[in-house]
């Protein structure tokens, strides 16, 4: 068959179902490269998706679909033939019927593709992390005591330091409850992909030295820690390999070749979040009522007093306690807020399309997204009502498809999808909490004004083709984080689960619960013994933005979580999991064992010798009599 044409082969292998697809790929070369074409698996990823698959289970059900004569008809009106007459040449009804049906799935394949134009995207690796089963690898523990006793630290933060392109992670560092900061190894780049190749002393963070003896020291560390429990207190810049981490209202700057603080910068109130750490742009700080930029090429300076504080508010007066509050410091050009919690900070590029926003979104417990620019910072560009107290906010660099495309998608003309796909922009993810449920959300930054929220703007909510909100199927409880990955976006909620749904924030990929097999009872046992792990905070393991823009290794494109418990964890698919911390323990154990055999021949060793020199001793002095 290998003499084929490849054009006839991938008719022929057209007809297998994955997995004989994938065992044909180990046939030979020339067969892989076939059994990888990307337009075969794009066309599998379509017919497995819920969507196609709903749509076939309803046209099982029903006898006849009465659009298939409204699409012939639509398609002899824009085709512009002559009105229907008879014709002894026109195609017969059943043919009309067959390429009516063949148009239909064409146009339903086209408004279906989740990339957009000039996206670079591996289907055959958007199949396996769509249906191939999910593994999660758990990242080695921070052990401490005795080894039998298991006892490990929890970790209180997490980043990630991508390789020097930025393109892929290559470790996962994060702060752990005894003030240490813990470094991974999640690339396998340092042969221990999952185990720990780096661990700073215990009250590096907590500023805890070793003049306290170490009971005191873990005790205060653990309390310190603990006490905020801020989810975005990590942010790493991979370009100067540097580390920020909020501990209580101190920002620490570590050097993370060397794991030693390089400068600690106090703040009025306690942080709570910190924008995404990229040189040379400042740092966006957030603590509880203040927003800050914080500048690395500026030495650390300590808080004043000062009898004046400059207030931007969202809405309401300031009460004279919330002004008391903000008189305890004067951090120079701040944000003062009047209502508490900015959970989540988002950094925009600002060489994207203008599109009449900031650079800097702030969501949190209030109700609105807040909008700066950096140029004109501290001064407030606008906000955007959302009405959701959201807990994660993150974008893609890809336009925002309207409203009315996306409902109507099946119908939708393939064109306007791909000119709505073709205007530059940005899409704005959010997660959150709406009326006691789930809140997905999307909003729309375009060039094009129509189709574009605007923060300066009060009447930007008005316009229905520049947002979306999924505040019914999402989840049944608060979203706790989102990311992008791949062509779909990922979330977790309140319950353990992990979703992923389609670009369009409704549709469903897949979903697991990482407590269990089984989401339901799992649910109903926690619930009732208390136990139940969720996960904080999702990464991937490829930037965002590389992704889409060049080719992705397959097996890379995993993400990293951390979980309520303090652990840390990479959630990947296929038939075996990224890795196993298990058999590090093992290989370390043995390398272990081999060191300590070595040494006791080694001692065994010098012990002969030194006992054969005391016998060549013995025997000489008995030569003299004695």
């Amino acid at each position: 068959m290998e003499v084929l044409p490849v054009e006839i082969l991938l008719h022929i292998v057209a007809f297998l179902e994955p997995p004989d697809l994938v065992n044909l790929q180990h046939v030979s070369r020339h067969f892989l490269n076939v059994a990888r074409d990307n337009n075969l698996w794009k066309t599998l990823c379509f017919e497995h998706s819920v969507a196609e698959v709903r749509r076939r289970r309803q046209q099982l059900y029903s006898h006849m679909d009465p659009r298939l004569a409204e699409l012939a008809r639509a398609m002899d009106s824009l085709s512009g033939g002559p009105d229907p007459v008879h014709n002894a040449s026109a195609p017969s009804a059943e043919m009309q019927a067959y390429r009516a049906a063949a148009y239909r799935k064409s146009a339903l394949r086209a408004n279906w593709d989740p990339s957009y134009p000039g996206e670079r995207t591996n289907f055959y690796q958007e199949f396996i992390q769509r249906h191939a089963p999910h593994s999660i690898s758990w990242f080695q523990n921070a052990q401490y005591g005795h080894r039998e006793e298991k006892l490990h630290h929890e970790v209180t933060g997490m980043g990630i330091l991508f390789d020097d392109a930025g393109h892929f992670a290559d470790k996962v560092v994060a702060p752990l409850e005894d003030g240490s900061i813990c470094i991974w190894d999640a690339s396998g780049n340092h042969n221990r992909r999952g185990g720990i190749i780096h661990r700073s002393p215990i009250g590096l963070l907590s500023n805890r030295g070793p003049d306290l003896d170490q009971e005191t020291r873990l005790t205060q560390s653990k309390a310190i820690m603990t006490e905020t429990g801020a989810v975005e207190c990590v942010s790493i810049d991979s370009r100067q390999k540097k580390g920020f981490f909020a501990v209580q209202n101190v920002l620490n700057e570590v050097d993370l070749s060397t794991l030693q603080v390089i400068s600690r910068t106090p703040y009025a109130f306690p942080i709570t979040a910190l924008s995404k750490a990229k040189h040379p742009t400042p740092l966006t700080v957030g603590t509880n009522w203040t927003l800050h930029l914080h500048d690395t090429r500026k030495p650390a300076q300590y808080p004043k007093s000062s009898t004046s504080s400059r207030c931007e508010l969202i809405a309401g007066t300031p009460s004279k306690s919330d002004f008391h509050r903000l008189q305890t410091g004067d951090f120079g050009g701040h944000v003062s807020l009047s209502q508490p919690g900015a959970l989540s900070i988002l950094h925009l590029p600002t060489t994207r399309e203008w599109d009449g926003n900031g650079d800097i979104w702030v969501a949190g417990r209030f109700t609105s997204f807040l909008n700066y620019d950096r140029r004109f910072f501290p001064r407030l560009r606008g906000t955007v009502h959302s009405g959701a107290r959201l807990s994660c906010i993150t974008a893609i660099p890809h336009p925002f498809v309207p409203l009315d495309l996306r409902l109507t998608r099946s119908m939708a003309a393939p064109a306007a999808v791909h000119e709505a796909k073709s205007i530059p922009g940005h899409t704005i993810i959010a997660a959150g909490e709406y009326k006691g449920k789930g809140s997905l959300e999307l909003y729309s930054l375009s060039s094009d004004p129509t189709r574009s929220i605007i923060s300066s703007d009060s009447r930007a909510m008005r316009n229905q083709n520049s947002f979306y909100h999924n505040r019914q199927t999402a989840s049944s409880s608060k979203l706790l984080c989102a990311a992008p990955h791949g062509t779909r976006l990922v979330f977790s909620d309140g319950d353990g689960n992990m979703k992923w749904v389609e670009r369009d924030g409704f549709t469903p990929v897949r979903q697991f619960n990482i407590n269990g097999d089984n989401p339901t009872a799992v649910q109903a046992i926690a619930l009732e013994s208390g136990w139940g792990d969720i996960v904080q905070k999702i990464v991937p393991t490829v930037a965002t933005e590389f992704a889409g823009s060049g080719e992705v290794p397959l097996g890379q494109n995993n993400l990293v979580i951390w979980t309520g418990d303090g652990r840390l964890g990479m959630v990947g698919f296929g038939r075996e999991p990224v890795f196993n911390v298990d058999s590090l323990d093992e290989q370390a154990q043995t390398a272990h064992e081999m060191e300590q055999m070595r040494k006791e021949r080694d001692y065994g060793k010098e012990l002969r010798r030194a006992l054969e020199r005391q016998a060549a001793e013995l025997r000489w002095m008995r030569g003299y009599g004695l």
